[in-house]
């Protein structure tokens, strides 16, 4: 019972750690003071030292008794334990038999006292000088026996025994409290772990709650724009709803910046690289933020270094983030002057660059003393100066937390009253190194206002059913797609859903998650299992303002075919619906948002005598197509979670990555359909007289014949096969290039693309053999040796087909170099003027290998490095690559 109450003191949480350890050890070792006399007193110990113990026996209650009191526990426990090991313990083995006793054992208790209830360097202090006395008093029993009190036999072994069965139980009750303290301590933490998850999971749904109420009137607002814009018939209208546009667009800028906070915070915040255009993403950001600083008074200033690469690789949503921060701060403590963003480059090794933004102004500035605080949560610097100026104190905390999780830097330099620069630099990957150019202020300003709409598609016989509880909502995403002339219904709520859903078939649902009674999730659970529903298989796509990633988790889970992020658009909606639709209710018409500019450029120009086209596989650059007006039509990648347009709707990382979640079985490249042709064909013969189309070879796939059968509707189509794939349809489309550039008629150049085609040198290695497998390229028992012997197949296409070439044996890097020897040493004569080296995922370091490799045994004018397209990848799969080229006019095939 008693030892009952004092384990209890373990689980007081008005007591310190220190204060339950002294207030039950302590009394353990009263208790065996008390024992040591009563031990002595059987043993007829010397009466002077039973009468020492009783004494300290005395004097330490008192101490305890004081010190519990006044909660000085370590003075006390510093006492007692000094106590012991300079008096009573050294006193104990003298005047109580030495060796030949109960003693030694004490000591043992004695030192375990002093490291389980005093603290700091004092413990260690207290130990080592009970260790010097135990050492003294043994050497002074040992040269000075007759000095110690000596013990009968009898009497020595009752005190050895009784020794150590005591201090062997205090020392078990002395563990097992403070295992009984560790266990109260770590069931406290649980406690308070849980109670902080559940404060996060508070938290995260307080801020999902405010995202979804904010998203939901901007949403209306950004779409009722857009619509507005669509029909804008005065350039007055335009400015207003393109200022509206910005407003809210600046709205959902600050609403974003709360809730990154939280993502930051909480480490779910991913950066995610993507390729993007510079000038591009600099006009968004100089869109959103320059009419802030006219209105202000303020010059607003650009200086972009014109050789900067176009065409990047990193997370351009979170760099445009950091700059609507800094800019916005910017204008924000600047009352007067200007503020000016420059952006510079520097190289850095393997293909990558670091790009510096520069936002400078003639604002108040930051004191000196401030700059430790400035990038903190919440904290504003110059109280005084700033009072009145709106924000949300987060905007540099952000910056800096978005550009460490980038791998960049930030730097400021500052003059209290004269104004601030900072200035960010981050590495990026350069995906083209062709330059910006000239890059004005009002350059900037004119791309993203002067882009309008083009209805997409069309698809009468579509019927589509929009589910939401804001009737704001239902109305503005039902214009967004009046232009594609669907018929489209609304739905109030989930069981209004439900309710038409059992008598009429839907080709698409967009559904709200945030509904009362019944969400999302709900209701979609239920359509899939209602008895006797004519939209149990019918997609449906959530429209929700919750993004983080266990959000989009839960939505895959539940079934989903897709999800928008609320405010949606009308080219985000279309991009959606052209994706679930079944094609064959589906007329293409064009791409959703075209640059003005770059249509008048081609309508300034000429109707073209040719014009050539070609089909996504081509695998040429992107910026060669658009510079030489080459129009693609794209083949579909067909998974089990559906069908996606190549190089539209998903890229080759995204295959790759598919594949290597085992999605590789239900992979498939699709053709255009013949109706897709022949709307492709339509679009583009108002450009030219008449089309050569170059297709994939149509002894590897279907694409010839299908285009072919499209032709024979047009007078002015010709369809050639190509008798290639990847970038060997793409050095026939430059040869054809530039035989309509020299002056050649239709007839001419496709005479001469025939004979041109018979010399186009196409092959790869190939790292991943499955899909060969699959596809009967390659038989299995030969897959099978070629794994088990670490053989990489070398596949040549001849006459249209491939077949497999030499079979490179070992290592990858020993395989490439000797397929690169092969390709360049076994065909020949090869014409040097162009060299594709075409490949799915190869670091830059593998890519700078191959050119080297190359370099040393053959000098090309120009060698073009490009990324397979997701269709093409989806038939080499990962770590694949080949050298495609032209053998020379009277080079013959090895």
């Amino acid at each position: 019972m008693i030892i009952k109450r004092l384990f209890s003191v373990a689980n007081d949480r008005d007591k310190t750690l220190q204060e339950k350890m002294f207030s039950v050890i302590p009394v353990i070792g009263l208790l065996s003071m008390f024992i040591l006399i009563f031990i002595g007193i059987l043993v007829e110990d010397s009466i002077l030292n039973t009468f020492i113990i009783s004494v300290f026996l005395i004097i330490f209650t008192v101490i305890f008794m004081v010190t519990i009191k006044k909660r000085k526990v370590q003075l006390g426990a510093t006492i007692i334990a000094s106590a012991l090991v300079l008096f009573i313990l050294p006193m104990a083995f003298i005047l109580g038999g030495g060796i030949y006793g109960g003693s030694p054992i004490w000591f043992v208790f004695g030192f375990t006292f002093i490291g389980m209830t005093v603290e700091g360097l004092r413990k260690y202090f207290l130990l080592a000088i009970g260790g010097i006395t135990t050492a003294i008093s043994y050497y002074f029993a040992y040269k000075f026996p007759d000095f110690v009190t000596a013990h009968t036999n009898e009497a020595a072994h009752f005190d050895s025994v009784t020794s150590v069965l005591i201090v062997s139980g205090l020392l078990t009750i002395m563990i097992l409290f403070q295992n009984q303290i560790y266990k109260s301590e770590n069931k406290l933490i649980e406690q308070q772990k849980e109670e902080i998850e559940k404060l996060g999971q508070a938290r995260s749904r307080f801020f999902s709650s405010v995202s979804h109420e904010i998203r939901t009137p901007i949403d209306s607002i950004l779409g009722f724009n857009e619509v507005i814009l669509r029909n804008a018939t005065t350039d007055e209208v335009a400015e207003s709803a393109s200022n509206i546009k910005s407003a809210s667009k600046m709205l959902l800028s600050l609403m974003n910046d709360v809730l990154d906070m939280s993502k930051l915070e909480s480490g779910m915040m991913e950066i995610i690289p993507a390729e993007y255009d510079v000038a591009l993403m600099l006009s968004e950001t100089v869109n959103l933020i320059w009419d802030e600083a006219s209105r202000k008074g303020l010059a607003f200033h650009v200086d972009i270094d014109k050789t900067i690469p176009k065409r990047l690789l990193g997370d351009d949503v979170r760099i445009e983030q950091i700059l609507m921060n800094l800019i916005g701060n910017a204008i924000k403590y600047t009352n007067e002057g200007s503020v000016k963003l420059s952006v510079k480059w520097r190289p850095d090794s393997n293909n990558r660059i670091y790009l510096a933004f520069t936002v400078e102004d003639t604002g108040m500035g930051i004191k000196r003393d401030n700059m430790p605080y400035l990038f903190d949560e919440f904290k504003r610097v110059n109280v005084k100066q700033t009072k009145g100026i709106g924000g949300t104190g987060l905007g540099l905390a952000i910056v800096k937390q978005l550009t460490d999780a980038m791998e960049g830097e930030i730097q400021v330099n500052s003059i209290y009253t004269k104004g601030s620069t900072f200035t960010v630099t981050l590495p990026q990957e350069v995906v083209s190194v062709e330059p910006v150019g000239e890059l004005a202020l009002e350059t900037l300003k004119s791309r993203e206002v002067n882009q309008f709409y083009r209805q997409s598609f069309e698809a009468p016989s579509c019927r589509v059913l929009i589910v939401d509880d804001n009737v704001m909502n239902r109305i503005v995403t039902a214009k967004l797609l009046r232009d594609t002339k669907m018929v489209i219904d609304q739905a109030e709520n989930g069981i209004e859903c439900l309710s038409r859903c059992a008598d009429i078939q839907y080709d698409c649902i967009f559904m709200d998650y945030e509904m009362p009674e019944m969400d999302g999730i709900e209701c979609l659970r239920q359509l899939r299992t209602q008895v006797g529903g004519m939209c149990r298989e019918t997609p449906v796509i959530i429209i929700t303002a919750y993004t983080s990633a266990d959000d989009q988790a839960k939505y895959r889970a539940a079934g989903f075919d897709g999800f928008l992020l609320k405010p949606v658009s009308g080219e985000m909606l279309e991009n959606t619906l052209l994706r679930v639709l079944p094609a064959d209710k589906v007329r293409r018409i064009s791409p959703l948002y075209i640059d003005p500019e770059d249509d008048k450029l081609m309508g300034s120009k000429e109707r073209l005598p040719i014009l050539i086209t070609t089909e996504s596989a081509c695998d040429i650059p992107k910026e060669m197509l658009e510079k030489l007006r080459i129009p693609i039509i794209p083949l579909s990648i067909k998974t089990k979670n559906g069908v996606f347009l190549d190089g539209v709707e998903v890229e080759t990382e995204g295959i790759l990555k598919y594949m290597s979640e085992g999605g590789s079985e239900d992979l498939f490249a699709e053709v255009p359909t013949v109706q897709d042709y022949e709307d492709f064909f339509a679009a583009h013969l108002s450009d030219a007289e008449n089309i050569i189309h170059i297709s994939m070879s149509g002894k590897a796939g279907g694409a010839f014949h299908v285009a072919k059968e499209a032709a024979a509707s047009f007078d002015k189509v010709t369809v050639i096969d190509s008798e290639s794939l990847s970038s060997g349809i793409g050095i026939l489309v430059l040869e054809a290039i530039r035989l309509c550039q020299e002056g050649k008629n239709v007839q001419e150049c496709i005479a001469e693309l025939n004979v041109i085609k018979k010399r186009v040198h196409t092959s790869f290695l190939v790292d991943n053999i499955d899909y060969l497998i699959r596809m009967g390229r390659i038989k299995r028992r030969v897959g099978g040796a070629s794994r088990v012997f670490m053989l990489k197949p070398a596949i040549l296409f001849r006459d249209g087909r491939g077949t497999l070439g030499k079979m490179m044996v070992g290592p990858v890097e020993k395989c490439r170099k000797k397929y690169v020897e092969d390709q360049l040493t076994r065909f020949s004569p090869i014409d040097r003027k162009l060299l594709f080296i075409t490949h799915t995922d190869l670091s830059q370091t593998e890519l700078d290998d191959i050119k080297r490799w190359v370099n040393s045994l053959m000098v090309f004018d120009e060698i073009i490095v490009q990324k397979e397209s997701a269709s093409m990848a989806a038939i080499h799969g990962s770590g694949a690559f080949g050298l495609l080229y032209l053998l020379a006019d009277n080079g013959v095939r090895g």
